[in-house]
């Protein structure tokens, strides 16, 4: 039973992404975001995210649904969502592009730092990034890890006048996914 709930999700996130032959696959991939601020620093995690990868061209698609930010203060996570990423309105962010030089991966255990490119969309705004990281294979896995700045005015994402002393303009994200290939 779990293997078709699996494929039934595989093809699902098939359809929404323009990956042409998926060869690993998660769904318990782990974006977090950190904000320094002056009275409190705010850090949330998303532990279920989506992540699709084709090892013959390096193309990678990444989805998370906004709501599953866990926050240690339950109203920070309910200002998140109503307040400032309107989660009822814009549900998902995703990421849809590649890993540059992907065909060097050839070795297990062999680290490398890569850029990967693509269209990041946060709050239905899109913006073409590129994010330095790390991207290694082990065995018939493949470990994506990066740390980097994310620009709220980028996305569209507002703070109040009020506020802005305690919610930094610029967030730390860190990104740990591990992907199994697709049996």
């Amino acid at each position: 039973m779990k293997t078709i709930v699996s494929i039934v999700a595989l093809i699902i996130t098939i359809s929404f992404s323009g990956i042409a032959q998926i060869t690993h696959f998660t769904r318990e991939g782990k974006i977090s975001f950190f904000s320094s601020a002056p009275i409190e620093d705010i850090e949330a995690v998303n532990s279920r995210v989506q992540a699709l990868l084709d090892n013959s061209s390096g193309e990678i698609a990444v989805r998370m649904r906004i709501e599953d930010f866990q926050f240690r203060k339950s109203l920070m996570q309910k200002h998140f969502n109503e307040n400032y990423m309107e989660s009822h309105n814009y549900p998902e962010a995703r990421f849809d592009g590649y890993i540059e030089g992907f065909d060097e991966f050839a070795e297990d255990g062999y680290p490398d730092e890569v850029t990967v490119r693509g269209n990041m969309t946060i709050r239905g705004v899109t913006n073409e990034v590129a994010v330095a990281g790390s991207f290694r294979r082990s065995g018939p896995h493949y470990v994506c890890r990066a740390v980097f700045p994310v620009s709220l005015e980028d996305y569209d994402i507002r703070i109040p006048r009020m506020l802005v002393r305690n919610i930094a303009e610029v967030v730390e994200v860190t990104v740990d996914i591990r992907l199994a290939p697709v049996n």
